[in-house]
């Protein structure tokens, strides 16, 4: 990575420029070296996070936790120990109150280059003094001891980005990091991209038009920047209700050593189209004096498709970087497919020439593809990308689809998983797949939330059943590729602490990287 001198960034919030000092740039540090991913203690195990942000902690509801779960010598992801953590635990410091849903959010990445993975995760209703859910995010620190033993977490809130605090921000909604591995070089403290959505943020007067926050670290120095609709080179203006930074995704797209983002917009009118939604692809966030960014919307030339009412394109995203191949996948859960309302979408892209091109928009009417697209499924609610690797040859896709119907009760709930290059080789799950803990039930909405964990000796799809019928604290399934058997996490059981709410609403997911895509 070429070293820059930091520069002071201008956040806007309400038509109010606010200049944030940064440190100055150290020279010659070219990223991370690449390390073990998803290893919290450093043990060369594959570890996982499951949040509960409903959970009570201490006597207050919803107040949040997350549970760690440590890999061990059957090198399996997540069969180990396990450790709960929380706002006054060690490592993580706040106070556990109330309604501010610790655990939202999780994003791991080793933030710092020391080799141990780090977490961050977002609590977007914190009250911050007497401002009602502004939000906050702590970066816990890994360590030889586990999470949380690497130092005191780092706090960040808008007013660490210049901003005022604004209630009902949410800051920290959405969260998404990646270290910069770069051209392999010396590794410094700090080399990575954080990536914070604040869909609530007011902008020029406009509430919930929102912004995302980020912090580019790079050679041993960092920048802020605040990004809206109103920041210079950003395609669109602040309206109430865009929701800019609902779902956020950053990774190496468009070559070289540069950390690029995609923000999810799916409250953004198109023309007088309501909630058609939209997406931004920002290049390179080291860049600190201007933006360059892109539309990569319905109506952007190449996309198939066309901007409908309640869409809600940009509803979720997901990035991966595969060789010298970039991917985005973008979800449009509102999409109508013919005369089926909500039936969902999930659009494809991929980079070619530094540009970033669009493919196949896929849902469940594309020809060759498992399912039928009918009305309500909410195709695309959730996705995961994950790289080739330990024998797998494939970049693979999971698409969830919490809201389907199936023979098991309405909104039952399934999972498609598509493999590129293949896409009508796709494979769908449910908790009546053979092997699949669990069994399908109404209202269960398998595939609320999904991730990816790339880890040592196994890559695994984890898929979130938050609402699961069976089990009331809700479950965590563990579908593996290339071998092995699925599995669950369950509260109460192998140990997974128990009194649990809604566990599975979101689980740190790791940017992995393979040779063929």
């Amino acid at each position: 990575m070429r070293a820059r001198t930091a520069l002071a960034i201008a956040g806007l919030v309400a038509g109010v420029g606010v200049a944030v000092p940064v440190a100055p740039a150290w020279a010659d540090a070219d990223g991370c070296e690449p390390g073990m991913l998803s290893d919290f203690n450093g043990d060369g195990y594959s570890d996982a996070v499951v949040a509960d942000p409903r959970a009570t902690v201490s006597g207050h509801p919803d107040a949040g936790r997350i549970v760690v779960l440590y890999g061990d010598n059957d090198g399996r992801i997540g069969e180990g120990s396990r450790q709960t953590l929380f706002e006054g635990a060690a490592g993580v410091g706040g106070t556990a109150e109330t309604g501010d849903r610790f655990g939202s959010s999780v994003t791991a990445f080793d933030a710092d280059c020391d080799g141990y993975t780090d977490v961050a995760v977002g609590i977007p209703l914190e009250d911050v003094g007497a401002v009602a859910d502004a939000g906050q995010v702590r970066l816990l620190w890994g360590g030889p001891g586990g999470l949380g033993s690497g130092g005191a977490a780092t706090l960040y809130q808008s007013t660490t980005f210049g901003i005022p605090l604004q209630a009902a921000a949410r800051f920290g909604a959405v969260v998404d990091g990646v270290e910069d591995v770069g051209q392999g070089g010396t590794p410094e403290p700090d080399a990575h991209v954080l990536a914070i959505g604040v869909p609530g943020a007011t902008v020029e007067g406009h509430p919930n038009a929102g912004a995302v926050a980020v912090r580019a670290a790079y050679d041993g120095g960092w920048e802020y920047h605040w990004i809206t609709e109103a920041s210079p080179g950003i395609p669109g203006n602040p309206e109430t209700g865009d929701g800019f930074g609902s779902a956020v995704s950053c990774n190496w797209l468009l070559g070289g050593s540069d950390i690029d983002c995609v923000v999810g917009v799916p409250g953004e009118n198109v023309g007088s189209v309501v909630d058609a939604g939209n997406a931004v692809l920002i290049r390179d966030l080291y860049f600190s004096d201007e933006y360059t960014a892109t539309s990569i919307g319905q109506n952007s030339a190449g996309v198939p498709n066309s901007a409908e009412t309640g869409d809600r394109y940009g509803f979720s995203v997901d990035t991966v970087r595969v060789g010298s191949t970039g991917r985005v996948a973008i979800g449009a859960p509102g999409e109508g497919v013919g005369s089926r309302r909500n039936a969902g979408l999930v659009q494809l892209f991929a980079t070619s020439g530094g540009s970033l091109v669009a493919q196949t928009a896929l849902h469940q009417n594309t020809p060759g593809v498992d399912q039928t697209a009918e009305a309500g499924d909410r195709f695309g609610w959730s996705l995961a990308w994950i790289a080739p690797g330990l024998g797998g040859s494939r970049t693979r896709l999971a698409v969830g689809v919490p809201d389907e119907n199936t023979s098991a009760g309405v909104n039952a709930g399934l999972v498609q998983v598509f493999p590129m290059g293949a896409l009508t080789s796709d494979r769908t799950w449910t908790q009546d797949s053979a092997g699949v803990p669990g069994a399908a039930a109404e209202g269960d909405r398998f595939g609320a939330s999904l991730a990816a964990v790339h880890g040592v000796t196994e890559r695994a799809f984890l898929v979130g059943v938050p609402d699961d019928a069976g089990n009331g604290d809700g479950m965590v399934d563990v579908i593996p590729l290339g071998g092995g058997s699925p599995r669950a996490w369950i509260p109460g059981q192998g140990g997974v602490p128990g009194s649990a709410t809604r566990f599975g609403t979101a689980m740190a997911a790791v940017h992995g990287g393979g040779s063929a895509g």
